[in-house]
């Protein structure tokens, strides 16, 4: 077992074999994402913009995995605004799994939580109609791989939805001093356009949506509020809706 930093909760050495691939979350960054401001203003908000960009395209009940899927806070969204014929999460974070599966059982919808990276799944190739891919590329050093693996786990014409905190926000202290992420992993907003179109995804200027939310900016938005910093406009946050061709 691990020690760890008792004032803040990070780990003080690796917690998993993992530690190459992942950074686990601290301890703070685990019982954030399960807090109402997340699921509200984040995570909410850009299952709602995803159905926006995807208009007519949105696959009628689609087999949709949710890659990342943390304790599974998604799947009744998921279900709420896509309808899908089934769900499966998947997360390398065992405990995490434990709690989605829960989440999984009290659905509607087919649901079920998987542990497993997200880069080297077993689950079976061209299986889903829709991959959720939202902040987990900023998570791993194994961004390629992971995006190889959403392709061959997508059908022909499959979608993926990419949603990512860019590396302004990442790197910003508050950010820096209370979670964890790999440090050569982080992108800029074009950087992450170009990494999803290199592995093969197809996708034009309309199916991108940038933006820099009150969360993500210096001291929550209130800088700009005061008129300080307004020059400052590099994207926080990105979205992309991109298909594997036919």
């Amino acid at each position: 077992m691990s020690s760890t930093n008792s004032a803040s909760g990070l780990p003080a050495t690796p917690t998993t074999n993992n530690s190459a691939i992942w950074v686990r979350e601290t301890r703070f960054g685990r019982w954030f994402l399960s807090t109402h401001t997340w699921y509200r203003y984040v995570l909410s908000q850009a299952i709602i913009d995803f159905k926006t960009l995807l208009g007519e395209r949105l696959p009628a009940q689609a087999r949709v995995l949710d890659a990342g899927c943390g304790q599974g806070l998604a799947f009744g969204l998921l279900e709420q605004h896509f309808q899908p014929a089934a769900i499966t999460g998947i997360d390398i974070d065992a405990d995490q799994v434990k709690k989605a599966a829960d989440v999984a059982s009290q659905l509607a919808t087919p649901a079920s939580a998987v542990h497993t990276n997200a880069s080297a799944s077993n689950l079976a190739a061209e299986s889903f109609d829709l991959i959720l891919c939202h902040q987990l590329l900023h998570h791993t050093s194994q961004q390629r791989e992971t995006l190889q693996e959403f392709y061959r786990l997508l059908r022909p014409g499959g979608i993926l939805l990419v949603g990512e905190s860019c590396r302004s926000f990442i790197n910003s202290a508050p950010v820096r001093l209370l979670f964890r992420h790999p440090e050569m992993a982080q992108k800029d907003a074009q950087g992450y356009i170009e990494l999803v179109r290199s592995n093969g995804f197809v996708f034009s200027e309309t199916d991108i949506q940038t933006s820099r939310p009150w969360w993500s900016r210096r001291c929550l938005g209130m800088a700009q509020k005061l008129g300080i910093g307004l020059s400052n406009t590099e994207p926080t946050e990105i979205l992309i809706v991109a298909t594997k061709p036919c």
